[in-house]
């Protein structure tokens, strides 16, 4: 059995708390390039911060689902969040949307890492169609309806691609590489042209700050072990995780903040950018602060969060940032992150799969509202097996 959701636009959970794709379809301290080294550092055409790319608008969300039986086909979907209507982007008339025939339809055995649309701006998607026969992505504009697609650039070696955000003349982007390391590149979206920024092993936190990513670089010493399984398994690291930042226009990286087990419990510690701003959270503590990118200046906005145990699982992950409330994945509270106020969070009515209750995962972030899931209806489906039979 499987399982479809229906989604919903939110204000948060304040509610009673508060009145065919394209193409058919350690980290380092300088800045690298596959262009020569002075255009790596030139400054951006443009001065905007970074916008991280979302799937979908206040207008439109979109998503891929398998378009036939055995699901070597996905096809696109688009959800137009003003009337709740959803339909396949396909104007063929007769088009039953389950071959590649279709204009919304795009084959796995092609793309097998994956085809996935971006509002670029309020006209233009980004299309991203993946493949791993070589690793590679093919960058695409397209239309608001999915059709139209032009290639723009293809980047090689890339096993993945994440964090894209654009300043509206260029794409930044983090790339994963086969052997364990990632760069951040920049991608003209006038000609294509790509330049690597910054290649290191470590992955960067996920996020933006203004023009800025955020780089970890890690120092550290584990224990050797004893023999004890549930010892080691809890044994601290002892050293430094320093975060920094990386200036996408002069490829400059300059220290924000270093954590050192001298100081920090590493184990309890979590680092998270929301909405541009840098945040810490000290498990153990129950502390949620913020750290000024350009003074350093660290400021407490609360002591009440939720504690654990070091060794004890628990996700803090903040999903976002309304109207100055942090909302977290899975704690059951909400934070002015002005304030420091701290209210128990009105949970919204649970999705019930895998065997228990789920609160709704978040889709989309609109600033002032949140796009979720908001019921799972169970559905068979018969899939052939190798063999033909059902």
């Amino acid at each position: 059995m499987k399982r479809a959701f229906s989604l919903a636009l939110t204000a948060l959970l304040l509610a009673g708390c508060t009145a065919a794709p394209a193409a058919s379809g350690s980290a380092a301290s300088t800045a690298t390039a596959e262009t020569p080294a002075a255009e790596a550092a030139a400054p951006a055409a443009s001065t905007e911060p970074l916008r991280l790319l979302q799937t979908g608008d206040e207008k439109q969300y979109y998503l891929t689902e398998p378009a036939n039986a055995d699901q070597t086909l996905e096809r696109f979907r688009i959800v137009d969040l003003t009337t709740g209507e959803n339909a396949i982007p396909c104007d063929v008339e007769g088009c039953t949307h389950d071959s590649e025939d279709c204009p919304a339809v795009w084959s796995r055995a092609t793309w097998d890492f994956g085809v996935a649309a971006w509002v670029l701006d309020e006209d233009t998607l980004l299309i991203l169609s993946s493949t791993s026969e070589p690793n590679k992505t093919v960058f695409s504009f397209a239309d608001r309806n999915c059709q139209n697609l032009t290639p723009f650039a293809t980047v090689e070696d890339a096993m993945g691609i994440a964090q894209q955000c654009t300043d509206g003349t260029s794409l930044y982007f983090l790339m994963s590489i086969e052997g364990g390391t990632y760069k951040i590149c920049r991608l003209s979206l006038a000609d294509g042209s790509q330049t690597v920024l910054w290649e290191g092993a470590e992955y960067p936190v996920p996020g933006v700050i203004g023009r800025n990513y955020v780089l970890k670089t890690s120092d550290l010493t584990y224990p050797e072990p004893t023999g004890d399984l549930g010892a080691d398994a809890t044994a601290l690291p002892t050293g430094t995780v320093t975060h920094s930042l990386l200036n996408v226009d002069t490829g400059e990286v300059r220290e924000l903040y270093t954590y050192s087990s001298d100081e920090w419990n590493l184990d309890t510690l979590d680092a998270y950018v929301v909405n541009g701003q840098y945040y810490q959270i000290d498990r153990a503590a129950g502390t949620l602060n913020t750290v000024d990118p350009d003074t350093g200046e660290v400021r407490q906005i609360t002591d009440q969060l939720p504690t654990t145990e070091p060794g004890t699982y628990a996700n803090y992950m903040p999903e976002a940032v309304l109207d100055g409330w942090m909302v977290f994945y899975d704690l059951p509270v909400l934070v002015n992150v002005e304030t420091g106020e701290v209210r128990q969070r009105i949970d919204l009515p649970e999705n019930f799969w895998n065997g228990y209750g789920h609160q709704p995962s978040i889709y989309l972030n609109l600033g002032d509202t949140l796009l979720v899931d908001c019921r799972y209806e169970p559905y068979t489906r018969t899939v052939l097996g190798t063999d033909g039979t059902p």
